[in-house]
């Protein structure tokens, strides 16, 4: 295996200079394209995606899988991550400057490095591998440049791209790449789709009507917008600000996120969001940061100006009032709306408020929270419990105070409790809650069997996993939702495919389990572990004809096992 041994002296001037280097700013030329092709973004930095901003970039590969993909930068290989789901196939490169170069989703890596992981994978016996060179002193250096593997559309992927991330080495966060000098071709402006003005109390008024409303827009130049129907709009109380934009890079179709926005009151910035860096800590801050009632329903995508108190994204900034405006002085105020891209291409919406108390206003007094309603604390530890249920929720989960509501409902004849309806799913959560239902309606002998599954709104079923504990099915979950118990006893199911008659190269199986999901396969010839590869979007596993593989007939076994530990085994003879 051709492994490059790096002298200990290089070593030593690298770790010094990563320290150094990430205090400077980086020369625009240091890093080089990663791709032979001009590079356009299908997916940017740090744009809205569900419960997490994407952390990097994507760069599209005109739809085509074994593009040459090759490092920006001289550096070491850190890590080599294969994965069925998530990157899939991922390669980080450590750089002398303090930076990692992250490439996901490859179809696979060139000749040195497919050697080392696949020397690695038969050695620990698994497709799915985190290898860590430098940890070992397995030192593999790269040039800029260099081929370092391909493009493809491998782990939970939608199609064909390269995913390209920086992250500075030490502490892991990651950094827009288009601000260290990556050239794109890019003349058009943002897109400002819509905005929506929220009352935030009950004696918020605008117009007549207490409700929330959506204002479309029209363009009014180059860059420039409208509201649709009347530039003046009548306000009075307290209001935060929602806007949904976009962003084009070579043309105008494919929506992208754009790099920031900024809201002003009568030239006064209330609201800044630039989307240079954040942590991986951060990103499901996302929720707390969009409108996420209307995303949950609607799949909108909509900024707003008001910080909720739990929301601890970096670059998410409100001014002392929390992104809330107060109209009450009867005055006329203009707002303005700025969205800019990472080329400067901006795009501002202009309007006016007049602060006008409604005819027939009156004070509506603050109701107080009954004694009997559940009031959760989004700086505290919240618990929920009765005769069959215990909810926990860690401290910082919920984004601002909330009112737990809670209701159950007669299960279905497959299920082993009634269906426990928490809260509502509209409502967000930071982190995992733990649910326990009491699994007294389940069998001795089906124990290990039983699971939870979420039921949602609309009666959809998907697992939530659990393990019986202390009398309860007990799982973590980040979805307020229905729950209920069901047991698995079914295994999975193997079918190979037609392909396989006249194959000479591979096996190829389509798999799939009914509830807990598949846990762990292996793959054998003449009772020799081999590599066999995954993909569960598709649902297929591929064994790739090797050197375990004799001339001749061979005997071929798949076993998998489910969550729950239900097996199943198909054998099959082929030639090679």
């Amino acid at each position: 295996m051709k492994i490059q041994l790096i002298p200990l002296f290089f070593l030593l001037i690298l770790m010094p200079l990563a320290n150094l280097f990430a205090q400077i700013a980086i020369p625009k030329d240091y890093f080089s394209s990663p791709l032979s092709i001009g590079l356009a973004v299908t997916g940017s930095f740090s744009e809205v995606r569900p419960n997490h901003f994407h952390s990097g970039t994507d760069f599209s590969v005109q739809k085509k899988e074994g593009l040459p993909v090759f490092a920006v930068a001289d550096g070491l290989i850190s890590r080599i991550k294969v994965s069925p789901f998530g990157f899939g196939n991922a390669l980080y490169i450590d750089h002398p400057n303090g930076f990692t170069s992250v490439y996901a989703h490859l179809k696979g890596y060139s000749d040195t490095i497919s050697e080392y992981l696949r020397t690695n994978q038969y050695k620990l016996k698994s497709f799915e591998v985190d290898l860590f060179p430098i940890n070992k002193k397995e030192f593999i250096s790269v040039k800029k440049g260099q081929l370092i593997g391909y493009t493809g559309n491998s782990g939970s992927s939608g199609g064909a791209h390269l995913h390209f991330e920086l992250r500075n080495t030490k502490t892991e966060h990651i950094v827009n790449p288009l601000v260290y000098g990556f050239q794109l071709h890019d003349i058009y402006p943002p897109f400002i789709d819509f905005i929506k003005i929220y009352p935030e109390d009950n004696n918020s008024y605008i117009g007549p009507t207490n409700e929330a409303i959506r204002f479309n827009l029209k363009k009014s130049g180059t860059g420039e917008y409208r509201l649709a129907t009347k530039d003046t709009l009548s306000l009075w109380g307290n209001f935060s600000f929602g806007a949904q934009a976009f962003d084009f890079n070579q043309n105008q179709s494919d929506r992208n996120g754009f790099y920031s926005m900024k809201m002003f009151a009568d030239k006064a910035n209330f609201f800044t969001m630039v989307c240079d860096s954040f942590s991986f800590a951060e990103s499901r801050y996302v929720n707390a940061s969009i409108d996420y009632i209307a995303n949950y329903n609607a799949d909108n995508r909509i900024v707003k100006s008001k910080k909720l108190p739990g929301n601890k994204l970096s670059f998410f900034k409100s001014d002392t009032a929390n992104g809330i405006l107060k109209f009450t002085d009867e005055n006329l105020h203009e707002i303005i709306i700025s969205v800019a891209d990472q080329a400067g291409n901006t795009s501002n919406l202009r309007f006016w408020v007049r602060s006008r108390k409604p005819e027939g206003f009156m004070q509506i007094p603050v109701v107080p929270i009954s004694d009997t309603t559940v009031a959760f604390k989004y700086n505290k530890k919240n618990k929920f419990e009765n005769a069959d249920l215990k909810v926990e929720i860690p401290t910082g989960c919920i984004y601002e105070n909330i009112i737990f509501r809670y209701r159950k409902a007669a299960g279905a004849a497959n299920m082993f409790s009634e269906i426990h309806y928490l809260n509502d799913p509209v409502v967000p959560l930071q982190s995992k809650i733990r649910v326990s239902i009491k699994a007294s309606k389940v069998p001795n002998n089906l124990r290990n069997k039983a699971l939870l599954i979420r039921i949602d709104r609309d009666g959809h079923k998907s697992q939530a996993g659990g393990v019986y504990e202390n009398g309860y099915i007990t799982t973590t979950t980040n979805q307020f939702d229905g729950y209920a118990i069901v047991v698995d006893t079914i295994p999975p199911v193997i079918r190979p495919s037609a392909e396989n008659i006249k194959s000479k190269t591979s096996l190829k199986f389509t798999v799939s389990d009914n509830f807990s999901g598949i846990s762990t396969y292996k793959g054998e010839v003449n009772g020799q572990w081999v590599l066999v590869e995954w993909d569960p979007k598709y649902k297929l596993m591929i064994y790739r004809f090797d050197n375990v593989a004799q001339p001749g007939k061979n005997t071929f076994t798949l076993n998998l096992e489910d969550e729950k530990g239900n097996k199943s085994s198909y054998s099959t003879v082929f030639t090679k």
